[in-house]
């Protein structure tokens, strides 16, 4: 008895593991809803506007960690205008392109003064 339970216990044993469910890690930090909004793909590749720092009537975005001013370029995407919370940006989509709005997703990151820390 104990030569035919064996091979049912090893294929219970090796099947038991494609059942199994994938657990997300506690310690990974969640994405807030006002982040995901403020996010928009752009050929695959997501832009996401963190702050706008202004001094005077001087403005730069800082768009996925990279400080840009109006008419630059970042990931194909041609800036064209810089607001105290938010920024028009065009790109090329299949020949045509399209101009969107990305949204500065807190109060606290419009700077007014841009000798303060970011």
């Amino acid at each position: 008895m104990l030569n035919e339970v064996s091979p049912l216990l090893l294929i219970s044993m090796l099947v038991s593991p494609a059942g199994a469910q994938v657990l997300e890690d506690p310690t990974r930090p969640a994405r807030a809803a006002s982040q995901a909004s403020a996010a928009v793909a752009t050929d695959a590749v997501e832009l996401q506007l963190e702050a706008v720092l202004q001094l005077g009537a001087s403005r730069t975005a800082v768009i996925n960690g990279k400080p840009v001013k109006q008419g630059q370029t970042i990931q194909g995407a041609v800036i064209k205008e810089i607001n105290p919370r938010s920024v028009v940006i065009a790109h090329d989509e299949n020949g045509v392109w399209k101009t969107m709005t990305l949204w500065v997703s807190q109060r606290g990151n419009v700077k007014t003064n841009a000798a303060e820390n970011y």
